[in-house]
């Protein structure tokens, strides 16, 4: 590497530019981000037109093309950024004379290099072109060997040298020995997973400052605090943990922690993409007719107006500080610059002041655009390879302490909680918390991101002291309300659902629980009429309970269910039971569904007895038809014969008059039906 940048050095030099390496462009800020990247900045002085080399993992370019920020603060322009591109190594060995992609063996190679002179050191010396490369065969003692002969054309003829005498061949050809070298030394550099350099150059006159500023990928850092209950009142003390994993130590550096969610991903910039492009074969084409092109139409584009020089800014040894305090001017700039990235310090200020029983807190928080970083607010040094805690909250904060129940969680007893509200002033990042109550261990917890003034519930352990019974109970439906229009009825009915639930607190001290009962949107609350709190998921109640003593919480809740029903499909027993339900209905409802049913009933009255009368005359006709197999086997002169005709005709006049009785029932039928249904399309009750 060394090597490589003196290399650099000296074809800056060729170009009349000073040389600088990284080592004259110090890390000065490392900015750690909650979603995997972090922010690293350099800062440092430059003379006249300078080159800067600075060296990345191959698996860091990507991160490096997507992100550099180059500033000269002195007035000075920033140069194109050269590097070495990633090229496919395929693509690469086809750019050379000798084509070795494929891994050819050595025959195979000789083929290729057809035509190129070469000088084989052997038992006698040949020079020669090379014609190619064959297999031959030779009888050893019953034996038949193969091996490889490479033909050459010298000026004595065609000479052939089996490759297994040949000491050493080589290649008279300048361009293509050159090329067979390059090839090899890329295959090599493909296995080379170590640094790439990127070379930046800042052109410009005199001393001045530059800064480079650029994200790469980091562990995300971690957050875990210590929750302290006591007599006093509520603590917390908070510690990061941050990791460093570049391979250069962090020595003194202003180091910022972020939280938040800002969108991250990888890019694919290094490797150089190529587009396959399809292969036409030339063809002759007929001669172009004339054209008319129609006008676009879109509006004009306005012309863009240029954009505004940069104010040269003033470097640090010779500018004002003006209104930024004591930070440098390449703070400055790339804090005005960058918001949220750029300028990564955090709010001036003093550290929260220490409490007597707590570390002091290292950081100052404050908001970065929409995110929110701690500022340590000494230089940090971290070497390479190594991790560190560093104290960041460290004050008084509000809280409740009180049970918690879920059924879902724990059927049976709660949890001991504490309601946080955040005092501090500060984020508090999503992480452990280890609670310590009277001086003791007490249990962890779990906590999300709680921006100031949010509270959250902190559970830590199971509270044996008090045990729940949850008791449920799901009232009948009843109808609610009602409307008709068109002969639709809509029919809403409610449904219930009590919980009550049975908290006893066997400890000697009161106790506040909060009942978290599932909320669904589905459902409404009726009873209480309003929660305590009311969750993504949950409806939170408080139960205040004295020591000794048992207390119970009912929560009710209701879904109403709409549906619409044909009036024209409601028979006698439908109407019946719509009109036993305890119902909420109006009475102009009521009074039309019972106006119905009067209907439905006398429509029901007048099918029975029609029925009936098909009854009668249908037993008549089974009568009648067992009388005549009877009289096929008497005289016609017998008395019983007689008596048979006389019956028959009785029958035929009951029947037709039990027929003009069902046809004016029939008839009776339609006209009732009919009025049903007029009634039913006419009516209309809200």
């Amino acid at each position: 590497m060394n090597a490589m940048r003196s290399v650099v050095c000296l074809l800056l030099l060729a170009g009349l530019i000073p040389c600088a390496l990284s080592a004259d462009l110090p890390l000065t800020r490392v900015v750690l981000f909650s979603s995997g990247v972090g922010y690293f900045e350099r800062l440092g002085e430059v003379e006249g037109n300078a080159g800067l080399q600075l060296s990345f993992r191959v698996e860091q370019i990507n991160d490096i093309l997507k992100s550099l920020v180059l500033q000269d603060l002195g007035g000075g322009s920033v140069a194109p950024v050269t590097y070495a591109p990633l090229d496919p190594l395929e693509k690469t060995l086809s750019s050379f004379a000798v084509d070795i992609s494929d891994n050819p063996n050595v025959a195979e190679l000789w083929d290729r290099l057809r035509g190129a002179r070469v000088e084989i050191t052997a038992d006698k010396p040949v020079t020669g072109v090379v014609f190619g490369a064959e297999k031959q065969q030779k009888s050893v003692d019953d034996r038949i060997l193969t091996f490889d002969v490479l033909n050459l054309l010298t000026d004595e003829g065609l000479v052939a040298v089996p490759l297994w005498q040949a000491r050493r061949i080589r290649i008279l050809d300048e361009k293509i020995d050159s090329d067979l070298r390059k090839a090899l030394s890329a295959i090599d550099s493909a296995r080379d997973t170590g640094k790439r350099p990127v070379n930046l150059t800042f052109n410009g006159e005199g001393k001045r400052e530059v800064v480079v500023g650029y994200l790469l990928e980091t562990p995300v850092w971690k957050t875990s605090y210590r929750l302290i209950s006591d007599k006093e009142g509520l603590f917390v003390q908070g510690w990061s943990i941050v990791e460093n994993t570049t391979d250069e130590d962090w020595d003194r550096v202003s180091l910022g922690l972020v939280s938040g969610r800002p969108v991250s991903f990888i890019q694919d910039l290094y490797r150089p993409l190529y587009v396959s492009r399809p292969v036409v074969a030339p063809s002759v084409a007929a001669a172009a007719a004339p054209r008319i092109w129609e006008g676009d139409m879109g509006a004009p584009e306005p012309e863009m107006e240029p954009a505004p020089a940069p104010a040269a800014r003033r470097s640090r040894n010779g500018g004002e500080k003006g209104d930024k305090g004591d930070r440098g001017e390449a703070e400055t700039a790339l804090a005005d610059g960058f918001g949220g990235y750029g300028g990564m310090g955090g709010p001036g200020g003093p550290p929260a002041a220490a409490i007597g029983r707590a570390t002091t807190a290292m950081a100052a928080g404050g908001k970065v655009g929409t995110l929110f970083e701690y500022a340590i607010n000494q230089p940090v040094s971290v070497p390479r390879q190594q991790s560190a805690m560093i104290p960041i909250i460290s004050s008084p904060i509000e809280g409740e302490k009180l049970s918690i129940f879920n059924a879902a969680v724990d059927p049976k007893y709660p949890m001991n909680a504490i309601a946080l509200r955040n005092t501090t002033g500060l984020h508090l990042m999503g992480g452990a918390i280890t609670v310590f109550d009277g001086g003791v261990y007490a249990g962890d917890a779990l906590v999300e991101d709680v921006v100031p003034g949010d509270e959250r519930l902190v559970s830590y352990a199971v509270d044996l002291g008090t045990e729940v019974d949850v008791r449920e109970k799901s009232e009948p439906e009843r109808l609610v309300a009602t409307k008709v229009v068109a002969g639709v009825m809509t029919v809403r009915q409610r449904m219930r659902q009590v919980t009550t639930y049975v908290v006893k607190n066997s400890t000697t001290e009161a106790k506040t629980v909060v009942i978290e009962h599932p909320a669904n949107d589905d459902w409404t609350l009726v009873e209480p009429e309003q929660a305590d709190e009311r969750t993504r998921s949950h409806y939170r109640f408080k139960l205040a309970i004295d020591p000794d003593r048992t207390a119970e919480m009912k929560v009710a809740v209701e879904r109403v269910l709409s549906e619409e029903v044909e009036l024209a499909d409601l028979d006698e027993d439908d109407l019946v039971e719509f009109l036993a339900m305890d119902a909420e209905a109006g009475d102009a409802i009521r009074a039309a569904a019972q106006r119905l049913l009067v209907l439905r009933t006398e429509l029901a009255a007048l099918v029975a007895q029609r029925e009936e009368k098909e009854t009668q005359i249908e037993e008549i006709g089974q009568e009648q038809e067992r009388i005549r197999q009877n009289m096929k086997e008497l005289d016609r002169q017998s008395d019983l014969y007689r008596k048979y005709v006389d019956k028959l005709t009785v029958q035929e006049n009951e029947l037709d008059k039990l027929r003009e009785e069902v046809k004016t029932l029939r008839g009776q039928e339609q006209d009732k039906e009919r009025a049903i249904a007029t009634y039913i399309a006419e009516l209309n009750v809200e």
